[in-house]
């Protein structure tokens, strides 16, 4: 059965967009594009922490320091975490609160929750650098973020930001998504005894499973540094990449919900745990 197109248009935000306008397009579209979210000296600090940190764990597997199989297939891959930048020294435990209060982001973030007690798990605000000059395994098939979310939180929202000019029409990576909100637990892929990306085969979703239900609804754009692309858990998305985009890119993503998307019955345990919860407010 065919989705029901959204009677609402799928703008492009200028830099400066009303947040309200944001949050409303995110709710019935799924996701947002925003010029400019960000000022760029601080992604230029986060973009330097995570080339270091990428860096020196290559240098480390390539040496045998890290022999575990995850950490080459981390490497290999240029995964890699917020809560691991700042526990490897790379960043400071302040820089995400100051980069979010004050931004575009947080002004969008209290429209769509309704709320300022904000948060993020820092384990779950990631990063990734794309080097085709060293992996090919670094590419995202399409996918919802829900499938490997905490379950016990629900109704995130991810701030996708470049770190470098990506996307169509340059020669680095971008994302693509579909212009819909999109039903939870979409069927995946079943790749039976055979493997496209064995890391991600169990989050895969087949293209022509989505076009039946959604259309050919996809958006691919160009992204320069302070750009973002928000959008809800649930939307399916993916890395965008042509064959002539042989440039590296990094990019990050800042997941964010508030405290009333936290499951009523682990909320206290939740909220009771720095480890677990980073508080984007000061209490």
């Amino acid at each position: 059965m065919a989705w029901d197109q959204a009677a609402t248009a799928y703008d492009i935000f200028p830099k400066g967009g009303d947040p309200g306008s944001v949050s409303h397009q995110i709710s019935e579209r799924g996701s947002a594009i925003v010029r400019g979210i960000w000022p760029v000296e601080p992604l230029q600090t986060l973009r330097k922490a995570i080339a270091g940190f990428c860096d020196d764990r290559r240098a480390d597997v390539l040496a045998g320091r890290h022999a575990h199989p995850t950490a080459k297939m981390y490497a290999s891959h240029g995964v890699g975490t917020l809560a691991g930048l700042i526990h490897g020294g790379h960043l400071s435990p302040t820089f995400p609160i100051e980069l979010f209060q004050g931004s575009g982001y947080e002004q969008i973030c209290r429209a769509y929750h309704k709320s300022e007690r904000l948060y993020c798990q820092l384990n779950r605000c990631g990063f990734r650098e794309h080097r085709t000059d060293l992996s090919n395994k670094s590419f995202i098939p399409y996918h919802q973020d829900s499938y490997s979310q905490d379950e016990r939180i629900n109704d995130v929202i991810n701030c996708w930001t470049p770190l470098d000019p990506c996307g169509r029409g340059t020669p680095a990576p971008g994302l693509e998504v579909v212009m819909n909100r999109c039903t939870p637990n979409f069927p995946r892929k079943d790749f039976g005894l055979t493997t496209e990306n064995a890391a991600y085969d169990f989050i895969t979703i087949d293209r022509d499973d989505i076009v039946p239900v959604f259309g050919d609804n996809f958006l691919a754009e160009t992204f320069a540094v302070g750009d973002c692309l928000i959008f809800s858990q649930d939307v399916i998305h993916r890395t965008y990449v042509t064959p002539d985009m042989t440039q590296p890119r990094i990019n990050f993503e800042f997941r964010v919900f508030s405290e009333d998307c936290i499951d009523a019955e682990c909320r206290a345990e939740l909220l009771g745990s720095t480890v677990l919860l980073y508080p984007l407010f000061h209490a």
